[in-house]
């Protein structure tokens, strides 16, 4: 005999979990309505049941420690937890735009009034400490977006992308955890140079945790170098999107370099949409630091479409940029083009040169300058030199046929649903599910030398993951007419991570 519906509910979802059968997801409340020929009766009274749908994954079997304010005072170096959500949340503007790709979702959870107070609801849910966000719809931020933040008690940076584009990036960030030490509003698009000529935009910040008592400071950590971006999509034209991550790693660089002149290690913490799939060319360039480029077919750098059919590519080849970007092939700021208020110039204020130093040092290395005008003087020792080929090297050093950069990033995601062969997806829509989305981070390195020679405390550089909030693999999210949908708001799922660093006391 049955005791109940209720419990009979109950069994038959928990034997689907067990087989594997029933998608694993976030928390939701349904109510289940049975057909009019169910073998139910229609008098019995249906209770609410949970169903476990996106799942907090810890990583790490060490105790977390507790919250930072509940630790004893004389604790020389308390611990910092906190969490990173990257989020795409679609601009409805882009929603519009392309309708062929949500024909599979019905017409009521596209709308932006329906959209919005799922969002909301998500941010209050998880309650990140940083929020990373992507597609933000400019007038949608400041009239409801940012409103709803700002009470929640987050500081938000907001860029919008060049053009006429009318959606951007925002970082938000808990006031009373992290003060800002700087921002940096990055426009890849560049007038002058034909590869970036496209709107996308980043944004850089440097924080400092704290941790408050009243007013008063009691510790604070090491800088932590906060960055997101929205990646040009083309999937044909990797050539960009890999100068455009350059230009973003070129000024977190500059920012971790001058943190460690003041001796201090700069952690980093790098997310967004980077329209590249897992361990491609330019997700090899973040992880292993280094990506030989030189006549790779674009389309292969963000790997999103197999173009392999096509008798002809468009490849890539050295040097990528031009010089006038200002970055060289170790995503880093060339010394003319660092930025003005950083530099100290070395050069008497009154001295007005017709040709600046940059300029002339570029012209050294052209083809034009090897060439000796016919008409051209002869004065012995001065105008009878010919240009030794091997002269030529600093310019070949420069732009060598290798990207590669010296931050030490690991994605905070492993791609594939733990324990099978089933790829994670963070973004699906009618033509296709990928994973396009990432949280990178500076691992934990070890012990600082300082703390090993002192004797003291010690102390770890980097940051240790505790955990993430599960993805999906991508038959799961078609089960529920793919994205977006009655749950999940946008064509994007939210990234999710914990991670942890040591404070130093004040």
């Amino acid at each position: 005999m049955i005791g109940s519906a209720q419990s009979l509910e109950r069994s038959m979802i928990g034997s689907l979990i067990f087989y594997g059968l029933y998608p694993l997801t976030r928390f939701i409340n349904c109510v289940t309505a049975f057909p009019s020929m169910s073998y139910y009766p229609h008098s019995l009274e249906r209770e609410t049941f949970e169903v476990v749908w996106r799942v907090w994954e810890e990583l790490s079997e060490t105790h977390t420690a507790p919250e930072p304010l509940q630790r004893p005072p004389s604790e020389p170096r308390p611990l910092f937890d906190f969490t990173v959500m990257s989020y795409n949340i679609l601009a409805q503007d882009l929603l519009e735009a392309n309708q062929e790709l949500y024909t599979n979702c019905p017409l009521g959870v596209l709308s932006w009034d329906y959209r919005f107070p799922n969002l909301t609801q998500e941010f209050k849910k998880w309650e990140p400490d940083i929020l990373c966000l992507q597609e933000v719809q400019e007038n949608h931020f400041t009239e409801q977006l940012h409103p709803v933040l700002r009470d929640m008690g987050y500081t938000c940076v907001y860029k919008r992308r060049t053009g006429t584009k009318t959606d951007g990036c925002v970082i938000c960030y808990r006031g009373d955890r992290f003060s800002q030490v700087s921002e940096s509003l990055l426009e890849f698009y560049r007038p002058e140079c034909e590869l970036l000529d496209r709107d996308n935009v980043g944004i850089v910040l440097l924080l400092q945790p704290i941790i408050t008592q009243g007013s008063e400071v009691t510790a604070k950590g090491p800088p932590l170098c906060v960055a997101t971006t929205h990646l040009l999509f083309n999937t044909r034209r990797g050539d960009v999107k890999l100068t455009q991550l350059a230009m973003l790693l070129a000024e977190i660089d500059y920012i971790v370099r001058n943190c460690k002149v003041k001796g201090e290690h700069c952690n980093v913490v790098l997310c967004g949409d980077f329209n590249a799939l897992p361990n491609m060319p330019l997700y090899q360039l973040i992880t292993t630091r280094q990506l030989y480029y030189h006549g790779l077919p674009a389309w292969m750098i963000s790997g999103q479409e197999d173009l392999s059919y096509n008798v002809h590519h468009r490849r890539v080849f050295a040097p990528l940029w031009p010089s006038t970007v200002g970055i060289d092939d170790n995503c880093q700021y060339t010394t003319v083009n660092e930025p003005k208020s950083q530099i100290t110039s070395t050069q008497s204020p009154e001295r007005n040169l017709q040709y600046n130093h940059g300029f002339l040092r570029r012209l050294r290395f052209c083809e034009a300058a090897c060439v000796r005008p016919q008409d051209l003087e002869l004065i012995p020792g001065v105008t009878d030199n010919t240009p030794d080929p091997e002269d030529k090297h600093p310019y070949t050093t420069r732009f060598r046929q290798t990207i590669s950069h010296y931050l030490n990033l690991r994605s905070a995601y492993g791609h594939f649903i733990p324990g099978t062969d089933r790829a994670e997806v963070t973004t699906l829509h009618s033509e296709v599910g990928a994973t396009v989305d990432y949280i990178f981070y500076s691992p934990r390195l070890g012990i600082s030398g300082a703390d090993q020679k002192g004797g003291g405390q010690r102390q770890s550089q980097g940051l240790k993951l505790l955990g993430r909030l599960s993805l999906l693999p991508e038959e799961d999210l078609w089960s529920m007419n793919g994205l977006p949908n009655e749950m999940f708001p946008s064509d994007h799922l939210s990234l999710l991570a914990k991670f942890q660093l040591d404070l130093n006391p004040v």
